[in-house]
């Protein structure tokens, strides 16, 4: 068996043969998908490969073997040896080791160069790279409940490219092993195919031209798993492909079930044409089946930011590569969000970096990918205006872009040459009404002026970390759990919280926090101009280079293009030199004052209602006569209220805009970021 993973023979890993059709190996991989958990109670008690190593191997194999030019190239290399004619079907190989199956070298030529241990933006999709952004972790948790709860109809909608298959992928990994999944991912069919298809991936016969007798066997064993304890789903990928005809077929096998609940459960997913399909008259019966859907959204720029890191991390980068911020922007800008998109450009920037020998992914790296990858030329190199009109337009255009990125993006502006330069930090002036500090001696150097009122738990004097890799130095002596334990307390004492009380806080006390000190937790993808906003103490989470493992640090203060953070230390450092570290996710400890109730939107009738509206006038957001119901003049002045701030705006008072509504009412003492 060894020898046949490290030669990676994909037939063995899918447990079928070589001659084997593409709905054959499209049926072994979802057998094994919705099975998993089981396969790997059968695997041999003795050095059983990790989860990630058999979820990647068998990624890998379904891949290679569902692409025609893969799967001959795969072939060639196991060529002259014969595979065994006893398989146990079903039932994952051993995962390769570290080094088995490298690839040739040509292939992926920039992966060693960057220290990769794979390409990090492959369009293919791969559940390991799945960045939950917090929409994602909506879609991912309403779908899992939705087929755990045995809800009839499911869907799932969103753009070309936003990850629908990846998250179908990775969702069908968080279901239990009591499932039996029936994957289709080519609609093009008719109603007899349908039935053919869905008996085919639930390993039934499936010949027959009668629907009846397809519908019939089915039924016989839907009621025999239910007997079980075993559930059916079938999943039907670009649904907005699929006829009317089918479409109503799949309704009528919802009609499957006992006298107390459904059968057969029903996911489609595809792109927003399916819900114009769905108003159609003649599917409205259909479309009221749907018990819960939801849309899955592009990322936005802090998460596009996020998401780049995030699959440079998974690659196992080693931190050989960074992308600036400014270069993180503009692929956002030409992606807008889109997953897929992002990895085009991202992958070609890699690729341009490397034929010019640079680690660092500039804006002027990442514009010559998007020519490259929209086949654009140089604006200079042709057009039908002389070159003088488009010197003035180019120039124009320059003091246009310059505008927006220095006062638009203030806190993403790197140093010179796009550096994160490093600088020690220069003391504040001191305000009119302070007394200027006393010169130090000829002798001594001079002290910051921060460290005349130091934080409780400080040095005499911040520490100062200049550069990212002193700071990564710093960190890799904690621990994961020692370095959150270190943030958290620095929060809580911006908090006010006694500073003997929190010294005694130990891991298992975290998810008491809201008990022991009224505190509630807030996550979110955010970047530095987010928490400007939002003007709270954060825990941030960073992801050192070279495996060294995942802290925490706490941001207490924000200065021009500096923070003031808490870890073992009180440490002063520039926020550049923490962007290719920071992962983007951001923790913040907050009190809801009022003890509002949740969930806070249209509808709800109460006396909170009022104090609402009461401080939505006081911040100029609501006019009108106050009452004990939020209704609609409530939301709109909340959705007011959230765009000025940046807020999804939504019209729900849920946590964030609680959040800012506290940090603006100066009756409430919250700690702040910025001090004014």
């Amino acid at each position: 068996m060894i020898s046949d993973v490290k030669q990676r023979d994909y037939y063995r890993v899918l447990g079928i043969r070589p001659d084997a059709t593409q709905t054959e190996v499209n049926h072994a991989y979802q057998r094994m998908v919705g099975r998993f958990d089981l396969s790997l109670s059968r695997q041999s008690p003795a050095n059983p490969p990790t989860l990630k190593n058999k979820i990647a191997l068998l990624q890998e194999a379904y891949d290679t073997l569902s692409d025609k030019q893969k799967r001959e190239a795969h072939d060639r290399l196991i060529q002259g040896r014969k595979v065994a004619a006893s398989f146990t079907p079903g039932v994952a190989q051993e995962a390769p080791s570290p080094v088995a199956g490298k690839k040739k070298k040509g292939q992926n030529v920039y992966r060693d160069y960057f220290g990769f241990s794979e390409k990090p933006f492959d369009l293919t999709p791969d559940p390991k790279y799945l960045y939950l952004s917090p929409k994602h972790k909506e879609v991912l948790a309403h779908l899992v409940y939705g087929l755990q709860e045995n809800n009839g109809f499911l869907k799932i909608i969103g753009e070309v490219g936003t990850g629908k298959t990846t998250i179908c992928r990775s969702f069908l990994r968080e279901l239990k092993t009591d499932f039996n999944i029936a994957y289709i991912f080519n609609p093009c069919i008719n109603e007899l195919e349908l039935l053919q298809t869905i008996n085919t991936e639930l390993g039934l016969p499936a010949t027959s031209t009668s629907k009846k007798i397809l519908i019939d066997i089915l039924n016989r064993f839907l009621l025999e798993e239910r007997k079980k304890g075993n559930r059916v789903v079938v999943i039907i990928d670009e649904a907005q492909d699929l006829g009317a005809e089918v479409l109503e077929q799949l309704r009528l096998l919802s009609n499957l079930e006992t006298e107390t609940e459904k059968l057969i459960q029903i996911v489609l997913i595809g792109q927003p044409e399916l819900d114009r399909i769905l108003e159609r008259s003649e599917l409205r019966q259909l479309e009221q089946r749907i018990t819960i859907q939801w849309e899955l959204l592009p990322l936005n720029q802090e998460e596009t930011r996020g998401y780049i890191q995030h699959r440079l991390n998974v690659a196992l980068g080693k931190g050989k590569v960074r992308f600036l911020p400014s270069a993180m922007d503009l692929v956002f800008k030409f992606s807008q969000g889109i997953p897929r998109m992002i990895n085009v450009v991202a992958d070609r920037a890699l690729l341009i970096a490397y034929t010019n020998n640079t680690r660092r992914i500039t804006p002027r790296i990442v514009r010559q990918a998007i020519a490259d990858v929209a086949r654009t030329s140089p604006l200079s190199s042709e057009g039908s205006f002389g070159w003088k009109s488009w010197a003035l337009a180019l120039v124009a255009l320059g003091l246009v872009l310059l505008a927006v990125w220095r006062f638009a993006l203030p806190d993403f502006n790197a140093g010179p040459g796009d550096e994160a330069v490093l600088v020690e930090p220069v003391a504040p002036a001191p305000s009119s009404t302070a007394a200027a500090p006393a010169p130090a001696p000829a002798d001594e150097a001079p002290v910051p002026a921060e460290a005349a009122t130091p934080l409780a738990w400080s040095s005499p004097g911040p520490l100062v970390i200049s550069g990212t890799e002193p700071l990564v130095t710093y960190l890799s002596s904690l621990t994961l759990n020692g370095s959150r334990m270190e943030a958290v307390k620095w929060v809580l004492e911006s908090w006010g919280i006694d500073r003997q009380e929190a010294s005694t806080l130990e891991e298992s006390d975290l998810e008491h926090l809201q008990d022991d000190f009224d505190l509630m937790t807030y996550e979110l993808n955010a970047d530095w101009k987010k928490l400007t906003t939002l003007n709270q103490p954060a825990i941030l989470e960073l992801v050192l280079p070279s495996a060294q493992g995942t802290k925490f640090i706490a941001l207490i203060k924000l200065e021009e293009g500096r923070g003031l953070f808490g870890s073992v230390d009180s440490i002063r450092i520039p926020l550049a030199a923490l962007d290719s570290l920071w992962s983007r996710k951001a923790l913040i400890l907050w009190r809801d004052f009022e003890g509002l109730p949740e969930p806070f939107g249209k509808g709800y009738r109460g006396k909170e209602a009022i104090w609402l509206q009461k401080n939505l006038r006081l911040l100029g957001f609501f006019s009108g006569g106050e009452a004990p119901f939020y209704g609609v003049k409530t939301e709109d002045a909340v959705r007011q209220f959230q765009r000025r701030y940046g807020i999804r705006d939504d019209g729900r008072f849920s946590a964030e805009s609680r959040i800012m509504l506290y940090n603006q009412l100066s009756i409430y003492p919250t700690p702040h970021l910025v001090t004014e």
